[in-house]
């Protein structure tokens, strides 16, 4: 029979196994929804839909899963702050999930591709959400507090980003060379992009937390 501490342990392992799977569900999922908005890929989008619903069902799993470790086992120190930093965790991955299913929605409803005044900004968007959530997810995975802590800072150059994309949508709609449905298309897709970076800032910033014992939450700009 084994140990309490050996049970423990693997309470917390199961839970370690399953956010590493929501978290890789979901950086699919946001990979895919990059995909088809780049290039106007309708099976790409239909996979994030389809997806969504495997992620929503992890959140519940690991809900479920860090209640009981807390009811069974009393965890404290390093332990406890896992526990905590996979519950806050779980709702940003969730939300994240959701935040790529607008986009896919967004590409589906769309008659046309990116319009290419902005299709330069807008793949470099996508990239670095896209390398935003990696690198929090890895920095979780490997305990890795500085990288969490750079991950942590929404960075200037992104939020330039976001302001090109909108400048030159104004402009292209005041031209009359983009109707304002597209306009619209576009811009739900970069507001979606741009709270999943705020999402992959909130991970880094468990992370550092689970690592460190200290929160980053209100210190962004220190």
């Amino acid at each position: 029979m084994p140990s309490q501490e050996s049970y423990n342990e693997q309470l917390l392992q199961s839970l370690r196994t399953k956010l590493l799977v929501m978290g890789a569900k979901t950086q699919q999922a946001l990979d895919d929804a990059a995909l088809a908005v780049l290039n106007k890929d309708l099976p790409r989008a239909a996979a994030v839909l389809d997806g969504d619903s495997d992620i929503d069902a992890l959140e519940n799993q690991i809900d479920e899963a860090a209640l009981n470790i807390l009811a069974r086992t009393q965890p404290v120190a390093r332990d406890l702050r896992f526990i905590m930093s996979a519950v806050r965790m779980v709702l940003d991955l969730e939300r994240i999930g959701d935040e790529a299913v607008i986009v896919a929605e967004q590409v589906t409803l769309a008659d046309k591709a990116a319009p290419a005044c902005v299709e330069r900004d807008l793949r470099d968007l996508c990239g670095r959400t896209q390398a935003m959530l990696r690198n929090a997810l890895d920095a979780f995975q490997r305990a890795d507090a500085p990288t969490a802590l750079i991950v942590s800072r929404y960075d200037d150059e992104t939020a330039q980003i976001m302001v090109n994309i909108f400048q030159k949508l104004m402009q292209a709609v005041s031209d009359r060379t983009l109707d304002p449905w597209q306009f619209m298309h576009i811009m739900l897709i970069t507001r979606a992009l741009d709270r999943i970076c705020r999402r992959a800032e909130n991970i880094a910033e468990h992370a550092y937390f689970m690592v460190e014992g200290v929160s980053l939450k209100h210190r962004r700009h220190a």
